[in-house]
């Protein structure tokens, strides 16, 4: 895995040709090669993470508060500046208002439970506690009613800047900010409703792809400018200059091209869409949702 790719999203634990998904985990399982294996203190400290927030995601008591350990916290501290720093240049004005107004400092780990209640005030979203990757229909399921399952783990310290999955800094840092805006959470429940109607595989396939090339991978047009909204490029210092680089082929962001278009998550993103708005993309899975005849509308 290349560093500074973001890697799995939390609906990704299929395969997307053959909608095969793996039965939900009971227990933490590291994919070989994670740069935590080996470590056994990390190890541990990930598996009382993962009983606790699985236990709290069961029981629907909402994130628990965290206790971080001051490696943790040098792992922010360590990554967070080099991403604010980005944000500032490259992020959408969107995202970088919904940043500050949550207060997300880039010295102290943030208590999800803080920020689910400050996103429920704005948008009647909520974040659920995730302990690892969950199976995408119970993923849909909770997005359908307005909660984003987000983890509260931190990545190995010997690699910072890089991690095999999706933790506390891609979660914070990428996906909770925009759930500040009323159309990107309108847009986000169209998706976890419509994904977790559907029992047609390619219906599903389609609305993962609308989802990578935007929730995870979307660029928005601000003033003539071409700027960053996608959770995967917000939380990856490798992504942001790379997605607007020369090296990406960026265009805009049409539907049906975009549903047709497969995508590896395991490299960088090489092949972007840009949006207008929030509003033309919550608009347009709506027109989507009503030509599939998924009745979620």
């Amino acid at each position: 895995m290349k560093e500074g790719a973001t890697l799995i999203e939390y609906g990704q634990v299929i395969d997307a040709q053959a909608m095969v998904e793996p039965p939900e985990a009971t227990e933490l399982e590291l994919e070989p090669g994670h740069p935590g294996l080996g470590d056994e203190g990390y190890v541990q400290r990930r598996r009382g993470l993962f009983d606790l927030c699985r236990r709290h995601r069961l029981e629907n008591l909402g994130p628990p508060i965290i206790e971080y350990t001051p490696e943790e916290t040098r792992i922010w501290r360590e990554v967070s500046p080099k991403l604010d720093e980005l944000h500032v240049q490259h992020a959408s004005s969107i995202y970088l208002k919904a940043k500050r107004t949550l207060g997300i400092s880039d010295q102290e780990i943030p208590q999800l439970r803080l920020l689910s209640d400050r996103v429920h005030q704005e948008t009647q979203m909520h974040l659920v506690p995730a302990e690892g990757p969950i199976p995408y229909r119970i993923f849909y399921q909770y997005i359908a009613k307005r909660g984003f399952p987000v983890t509260q783990f931190i990545r190995h310290g010997s690699h910072p800047e890089f991690t095999p999955e999706p933790d506390m800094i891609h979660d914070c840092l990428g996906h909770v900010p925009p759930l500040m805006n009323r159309d990107y959470a309108e847009l986000l429940t169209l998706i976890g409703k419509a994904a977790s109607t559907t029992n047609r595989g390619d219906y599903v396939l389609m609305l993962k792809r609308f989802s990578w090339f935007s929730i995870e991978f979307g660029l928005i047009e601000e003033n003539n400018e071409t700027k960053v909204f996608g959770a995967g490029i917000l939380s990856s210092t490798g992504e942001i200059p790379f997605s607007l680089s020369k090296d990406v082929y960026r265009r805009p962001f049409v539907t049906d091209t975009v549903i047709e278009t497969d995508y590896d998550p395991s490299r960088m993103q090489d092949k972007l869409f840009i949006i207008p708005s929030f509003a033309f993309l919550r608009s347009e899975i709506e027109n989507l949702i009503r030509r599939l005849n998924i009745p979620v509308l």
